[in-house]
């Protein structure tokens, strides 16, 4: 039986800080982001395969899931700007054979902060994300980018900054494909042989937010929602 639980304790932000001292009226909201490396993200290919520089069908090998970091910066100087940082697991795992800037291992990109009418915090112009691993004697030789666009953050009162979604061109050693991804915070391992609905298998006590429509992703081993973003049952 497949074990590979990841139980991160989560931390939410309370609803009280929302509210104004004497007034009933609700202060406007802002977006939101859980900060953390360990973002369980799902990626859904756009496309049978990849393709390559001459247009033939290709493998691109990317995981149907892994761990990404996401962050948000404000801008002391400027309070109406503000960014996000994506860096996912794919490129952070490889970072120790790329002997340029670590910095280029992470997407970074223009965030709103106030959400849309749907509660969404949009991002956009993202900086591509790369690695240029040198073999090892243990590994080839690999180059692999992140192209992020079209980025949202759910930042709803009820789940601040805990979901996002968005677009990705993904690249690997010169095969191109595109994926929707979409990803939850926090991180919880499952275990797709243990009962549906139980503490192991994403159900109540693994500490995913019981609103949220997730499934356990057996390749790896951890929960990550069902349905496009808001991921809500």
């Amino acid at each position: 039986m497949t074990k590979n639980i990841l139980k991160t304790a989560m931390v939410v932000a309370g609803v009280a800080s929302l509210m104004t001292g004497c007034s009933n009226e609700q202060a406007e909201v802002s977006c939101f982001v859980q900060d953390s490396a360990s973002w369980a993200t799902k990626y859904d290919a756009l496309s049978e395969s990849g393709t390559n520089a001459a247009g033939e069908a290709c493998e691109t090998g990317i995981p149907p899931a892994e761990l990404v970091g996401v962050f948000k910066f404000a801008n002391p100087a400027d309070p109406s700007k503000a960014q996000l940082t994506l860096r996912p697991a794919g490129l952070a795992s490889r970072g120790a054979r790329d002997p340029g800037p670590s910095t280029n291992q992470t997407a970074i990109g223009d965030f709103a902060i106030t959400p849309d009418e749907k509660s969404l915090c949009h991002a956009d112009t993202f900086t591509e994300a790369t690695v240029d691993a040198a073999a090892t004697p243990t590994a080839a030789h690999t180059t692999i980018s992140y192209q992020f666009s079209n980025v949202r953050v759910y930042s709803a009162p009820s789940a601040p900054g805990t979901q996002i979604t968005g677009e990705l061109k993904y690249t690997r050693d010169g095969c191109t494909a595109n994926y929707i991804f979409r990803g939850m915070w926090p991180a919880v391992g499952c275990d797709p042989e243990a009962p549906a609905g139980s503490a192991d298998n994403c159900g109540a006590g693994s500490f995913v937010n019981p609103d949220f429509a997730v499934t356990c992703e057996e390749s790896v081993g951890f929960c990550v929602l069902s349905e496009a973003v808001p991921s809500l049952k």
